[in-house]
């Protein structure tokens, strides 16, 4: 059983997961049913769940990482609450790494959220482009670290991480997060520029939008829950931020768009 701090968490989650279905799902709508889907780094399972349900077939990989505890748990939890059958995912309990082998290619490999908490995401994003079809798309989305803020701890970046720990140790130190030491070290801190020289040294042909940005501008504008979460000040302080942002994120350069958002043919 989950305390009552795992069950505010899950709900999070479970939050989490309906959001990045709208994201992927204009892409996703122009995929043929049983495509194959692979997301890296699940956490509980439910965005790949609600996906397997659509009728598309789903690898999920989510090994215990630095501050994700009872991931499995949690899982465990939904599979037993479900209404109705429970869709098949073909769950795996480990990394991607170079010896990963899959029934078949990947149509559609998706990483949210995921490659800023993997100290060497150049190496993973290599293993993961060896699973995928060669008409598949790998797709990445996570917070660029070129805005100076840390969206898990929520707080300011000062210069680097370095210093950013040295002036709120004590804050990291008792964070909610489990295991915040290790947590903090795993960051690695991406931006679209060091992506994109990353793509660069790999040979590889990536394609950076705004469509995530966007969607995170709407929810922060209708979505009640999501900044109640944040707590009244900096709710209040994202929604009006939010409403700025709409009118001029067009303008912005694309490598200083808060969220990064690229695909690789």
């Amino acid at each position: 059983m989950l305390d009552e701090a795992k069950h505010q968490l899950l709900k999070t989650y479970i939050s989490e997961a309906e959001f990045f279905e709208t994201v992927l799902a204009p892409y996703l709508s122009s995929m043929a049913p049983g495509s194959h889907l692979v997301e890296v780094c699940s956490g509980v399972g439910l965005l790949a769940m609600n996906l397997a349900a659509k009728g598309f077939e789903v690898t999920a990989f989510e090994p215990q990482a630095s501050g994700f505890a009872d991931m499995h748990k949690m899982r465990d939890q939904i599979t037993a609450n479900w209404s109705g059958s429970i869709p098949q995912v073909n769950f795996r309990d480990s990394s991607i790494d170079n010896s990963t082998r899959l029934n078949r290619p990947a149509d559609y490999i998706f990483a949210i959220n995921v490659i800023e908490h993997v100290p060497d995401y150049k190496v993973l994003i290599t293993y993961a482009l060896k699973l995928k079809a060669s008409n598949g798309v790998m797709r990445i989305i996570c917070p660029n670290y070129a805005i100076p803020y840390e969206p898990h701890l929520e707080l300011p970046i000062v210069f680097n991480k370095s210093l950013t720990w040295r002036i709120f140790k004590r804050r990291i130190i008792n964070s909610p997060i489990e295991n915040p030491r290790e947590f903090w070290q795993d960051l690695s801190w991406p931006s679209q520029r060091r992506l994109k020289k990353t793509f660069e040294e790999l040979n590889l042909r990536a394609e950076f939008s705004r469509d995530a940005t966007n969607f995170y501008i709407n929810r922060a504008l209708r979505d009640t829950t999501f900044l109640d979460r944040k707590g009244k000040v900096i709710g209040t302080i994202i929604k009006s931020f939010a409403f700025v942002a709409k009118h001029l994120t067009k303008f912005i350069p694309i490598s200083l768009v808060p969220i990064i958002d690229c695909r690789i043919r």
